[in-house]
């Protein structure tokens, strides 16, 4: 079988190869499995609609999220956000992210299960050093990018 491949239109190989070598190799090849998004399926009108019910601060945030390409923001970054003391995770939980939540549920249609903001606990053991940029809340999936269309 000949092989050709471009870059930007340009010929960068020209190849014969046996095919039957080729998938023979390729067959030992593991792909990782595919990730599964966390943060419940929203479209960009439902972000738009949810930037319009939050607070500016909450907008801010989302929108720093937004900006971030792997879809997250650091404790540090969501204190000077919010104005929130060293560890004072309650102090977003309980007001900031309880109205993110109930929000974005609101504009899901009363989906009373839906996560738009989420983190891995294990980065967030008791103890943990809030600065330490593993402890960090992210958005992913169709959420994300719904997200960034709307901001």
């Amino acid at each position: 079988m000949h092989v050709d491949i471009f870059m930007e239109g340009t010929p960068v190989v020209k190849a014969e190869v046996n095919l039957a070598i080729l998938l023979k190799l390729l067959s030992g090849v593991a792909l990782p499995p595919p990730m599964v998004a966390q943060s419940t399926q929203a479209t960009t009108a439902q972000m738009a609609d949810l930037l319009s019910r939050v607070d500016p601060k909450s907008v801010h945030f989302l929108r720093a999220i937004a900006a971030n390409p792997n879809g997250s923001i650091t404790f540090s970054e969501m204190r000077r956000i919010f104005g929130l003391k060293k560890d004072d995770w309650a102090g977003y939980s309980r007001s900031y992210g309880k109205g993110i939540t109930r929000a974005f549920r609101h504009v899901l249609g009363g989906h009373k299960s839906a996560k738009l903001v989420w983190w891995d606990d294990a980065e967030w053991e008791a103890g943990a050093d809030y600065d330490d940029p593993r402890c960090k809340v992210c958005i992913d999936g169709a959420a994300l990018t719904a997200l960034r269309g709307a901001v």
